[in-house]
C-alpha cells in the first residue's frame, strides 16, 4: 500500500512539471494521458467488499506499472487510473500499446465491472485550451469533467 502511495505520488509530481512543460512547449512535447475508470466507485466495493476492493486496485496499479514501459507512470485516483505515456507520432501507437497491455493483465477478476477507457493527447489539448491547467490536479479534474470532447479514443470494456 504505501509502494502505491508512493507510485501515486511520483505520478503526479511528474504529472505537475508535464503542466509546466506544455504551457510553453506543447507543439514539442508529445504524451499521451490514458484513464482507465473500473465502474464507478461503489461497484467494485460491491463486488468484492471494500478491503479486498482496495487491494485488487492496489495490486493493479503495480501490475499496469510493471506491464508499460519504464517511461510510462501510473497513478491511481480512487477507481481511475491514469497512465502517462510518452510517444513519438511516428513509431507509437497509444491505442494499440494500451490494448495489448489490458488484455494481457493478470487481473482478469476485475473484468466483472465496465470498464471506459479515454486517451488525452496533451498537446493537443493544451494548443487548443484557452486556460491551460498548471496543477496535475487541476488538469485530471479538467480531462475528467470534459472528457467527452477533449478525448481523442473513448471506448469500453464490458464485464463479463
Amino acid at each position: 500500500m504505501i509502494s502505491d502511495i508512493q507510485l501515486c505520488s511520483r505520478f503526479i509530481d511528474t504529472l505537475d512539471w508535464i503542466c509546466q512543460v506544455l504551457i510553453r512547449h506543447s507543439d514539442d512535447f508529445n504524451v499521451a494521458l490514458v484513464k482507465i475508470a473500473y465502474g464507478d466507485d461503489n461497484s467494485l466495493g460491491e463486488a468484492y467488499g471494500a478491503p479486498e476492493a482496495l487491494r485488487q486496485l492496489s495490486s493493479l496499479t503495480h501490475d499496469l506499472q510493471q506491464s508499460f514501459r519504464r517511461s510510462d507512470l501510473v497513478g491511481r485516483e480512487g477507481t481511475d487510473f491514469w497512465i502517462l505515456f510518452p510517444y513519438t507520432r511516428v513509431t507509437d501507437n497509444v491505442y494499440d500499446k494500451l490494448m495489448d497491455v489490458i488484455q494481457g493483465a493478470e487481473h482478469v477478476s476485475l473484468n466483472i465491472v465496465e470498464r471506459e477507457i479515454a486517451i488525452f493527447e496533451l498537446p493537443v489539448i493544451y494548443n487548443k485550451a484557452m486556460v491551460k491547467p498548471d496543477r496535475a490536479h487541476s488538469l485530471l479534474k479538467h480531462l475528467k469533467s470534459n472528457q467527452s470532447s477533449l478525448a481523442s479514443h473513448v471506448f469500453k470494456l464490458a464485464h463479463l
